[in-house]
Formats: C-alpha cells, structure tokens, sequence
C-alpha cells in the first residue's frame, strides 16, 4: 500500500513539474510569409467633447528579414471600416465599399492617406520595438507610434515558468501626451490556444507623472511566440478629458 502510495505521489510531482516546465519566450516567425491581422480599435473620449470611434483594419505583417537578433516587419492596412459619433455627427465609413454620404467621402480621403502605406519596425527576438517608422500621414489622422508598437509583449531574458513575472520599460517617441511605459508582465498560463502573458502597466509623462494605465494579454503561437490574439486596455486623463481606447487583435 505505502509503495503504490509513493508511486501514486512521484506521478503526480513529475505530471505537476512537467506541466510548469519553464519557457524561454523568443520571436521566431517565418521569414517572408505575410501574416493576415485584424484589429479592432474602440475609442471612447470623455470631456468637453465626447467621442465615440470604433475602427476595424485588415491588415498585414509581413516579418521581411532578421538581422543578428532583430526583426524587421513591414506592416501595411489593407482596409478600414469606422463609426464614429461625436454627439451632434455621426459618421461610418467602410474603404472596401463606395461612399455615398459626404461626410463619409471626406473621411474616405483622409483614410485614403494611410491605406497601402508601409509601417516598418524593427523588434528584438525578445519582443522589445527598437525602432518605428510611421508615415506622416497617420499622425495627420491621430495615430502614434504607440498604436503600432504593441504588436508583441516584452519577454524576460530568462525562461520563466507560469505565474512568473517580470518588469520592463520601454520609451515611446513622438507621443504628445506620454513618453514611458513601466509594464509588468506575468506568464500566466500554456493552454491549447498557446502561452498567455498578462500585462499591467503605467503611462508616465517626461516629468516621471502617471497619466494613464494600460492592462491586457496576449496569446502566442507555441512555435513562433508571435501574438495569435491580445487585447489591450490603456486610459489616459489629460487636461479634463478621460480617453480609453481598446485595441484588439486577431491573426488569421
């Protein structure tokens, strides 16, 4: 009896460390094959002028080479289809199908700035954006270099095992309201979908002040660690208004 016991207990240790085995999180996408994306992007305004935009973008990453230890992807929107309601207007657009309301047609030659425009970046095998290069015509339409740069989480230098976590910083240029996110990430779970990474971070502004939160998670490929899934949640006060926007994206 105690030795079916003991044998029953090894089983179940050795099944416990096996199912925490430690991952050690690095981008490996496959060079030259176009990812196809979604993104769903909900912003809500809260002030003097409240604003309320849903966009959805079809887009698509293309990782076009490595160099040493970094990604280069190339990013391009391949169609929009907003709503917006800003009170008193309200306004959609779809690229995809022929305008017919003027405000639409405006939209539609403000959109058309941006669609088929390259977004290069360039990311480290541990997730980290080193650098980004965001046409001038998506900070004409309220873009940042932020929008972009979240495409993948941080990953710690270490394997980590679940329930783990780590810190990072990272800088954010050309952002009016807010130049440094402190994030931690926690691995929380492998699951049949793939490995889930929690994060939780804060804004700050170049004087160290916390504007805003951002909290969300991502899901990785098992083989590639790049993103399948995540949805992000950052909100940000700034001179009387509240803006939470939510992004959301899907690989196909």
């Amino acid at each position: 009896m105690k030795t079916f016991l003991f044998t029953c207990l090894t089983f179940f240790v050795s099944f416990t460390v096996s199912a925490q085995e430690a991952v050690n999180f690095k981008l490996n996408p496959e060079i030259g094959k176009p990812i196809q994306m979604n993104m769903l992007m909900k912003t809500d305004i809260d002030g003097p002028q409240s604003v309320i935009m849903d966009m959805k973008m079809k887009m698509e990453t293309l990782p076009a080479k490595k160099e040493n230890e970094n990604f280069i992807f190339e990013n391009v929107i391949k169609a929009i289809k907003a709503d917006i309601d800003a009170g008193m207007m309200t306004v959609s657009y779809n690229s995809e199908e022929e305008s017919t309301d003027e405000t639409a047609r405006m939209l539609g030659e403000q959109f058309s700035k941006i669609i088929d425009q390259k977004i290069s970046s360039v990311v480290s095998e541990k997730g980290k954006t080193i650098d980004l290069d965001l046409p001038a015509s998506f900070a004409t339409q309220g873009f940042d270099a932020s929008s972009f740069s979240n495409m993948s989480p941080s990953f710690p230098e270490n394997a980590v095992t679940p329930g783990e976590s780590w810190e990072g910083t990272s800088q954010v240029p050309e952002n009016p309201l807010f130049s440094t996110i402190k994030m931690t990430s926690t691995f929380l779970e492998e699951n049949q979908e793939g490995y889930v990474i929690h994060i939780d971070g804060k804004m700050l502004q170049d004087s160290g002040e916390e504007i805003g939160t951002m909290v969300g998670h991502y899901t990785l490929d098992k083989q590639t660690h790049f993103t399948k899934a995540s949805s992000v949640k950052t909100t940000v006060t700034v001179q009387g208004s509240t803006i939470i926007s939510e992004v959301e994206v899907v690989a196909e």
